[in-house]
């Protein structure tokens, strides 16, 4: 809707000049009502991963600190593996022992199936040599198995890193002895700081204006001249009560972060 504006100036003394009209349009609009919610910045599910060991013994040596930046596949400790490696000398030579008896067995079962031939073993000496070589490799099987359990027990005493990410924490040192009986111990905390989002705390009077899809923006107290922007991707479909208010949970994407934005910081969202 367009309205003409009308000025007049006039002038109280006679002798002066009638001041000009002039005009100007003014423009009616309607304000964009906006949802403004607090919230934070949290990392995505799966970009925090508390790494530790999947055997018990003493940490020989740890190989990063707090805040370091690691690679997947990165060396986190590494555990004495000297009983391990004790372990596995011995599965390897049980399984060479075995494998010599196998090949003695299968040796004596082709002798006999080629006397057998020629009638110079009876059907009970060959029917003792199918069964003594098939004694064999089920033992060798078995005594395989155990050497291949071993070397992973000996892989295990090497803690690596499963996700790249940063060391937010760390709960073990040098010298300490870790058991792994009943739940695998706590080495470090790994986070994916690039794996950020915002979540936003809308009023329960709010959350009717609000739909996935919207687009949102949020500033942080550490920045408060940058604004991030984003696109709501999930709203709780149950209520977060905190002293009797009632809020529902607004997950907003973020579009770049631009590693400036740390997880836990303060938001001020607004969702127009």
């Amino acid at each position: 809707m367009r309205f003409a504006l009308v000025l007049v100036v006039a002038g109280c003394a006679q002798s002066a000049p009638a001041a000009p009209i002039g005009t100007a349009v003014v423009t009616a609009r309607e304000a964009s009502p906006r949802v403004v919610a607090t919230g934070s910045v949290r990392l995505v599910a799966g970009a925090r991963v508390d790494v530790g060991a999947r055997t018990s013994g003493v940490v020989r040596r740890l190989a990063v600190a707090q805040g370091v930046r690691v690679r997947r596949g990165d060396t986190i400790a590494a555990l004495d593996d000297r009983e391990a490696r004790a372990r596995l000398a011995s599965a390897e030579a049980r399984v060479a022992e075995l494998e010599a008896t196998r090949d003695a067995a299968d040796s004596d079962l082709t002798r006999l199936n080629a006397l057998r031939a020629i009638k110079g073993a009876s059907g009970q000496q060959l029917q003792a040599a199918a069964s003594a070589t098939a004694v064999a490799r089920a033992r060798l099987a078995a005594a395989t198995a155990d050497r291949d359990l071993a070397a992973l027990a000996l892989d295990y005493t090497v803690v690596r890193a499963p996700i790249d990410g940063v060391v937010a924490s760390i709960a073990t040192h040098e010298g300490e002895t870790v058991a792994a009986s009943l739940a695998a111990p706590t080495f470090v905390v790994l986070i994916d700081p690039s794996r950020l989002e915002c979540v936003a705390l809308v009023d329960e009077t709010d959350i009717g204006r609000v739909r996935v899809g919207d687009s949102a923006s949020f500033t942080v107290d550490a920045y408060p001249d940058r604004v991030f922007t984003g696109r709501v991707t999930r709203i709780a479909p149950d209520a977060t009560i905190i002293g009797g208010v009632v809020d529902y949970e607004v997950t907003v994407r973020i579009d770049r972060p631009a590693g400036l934005l740390l997880p836990q910081m303060t938001t001020t969202v607004r969702i127009p």
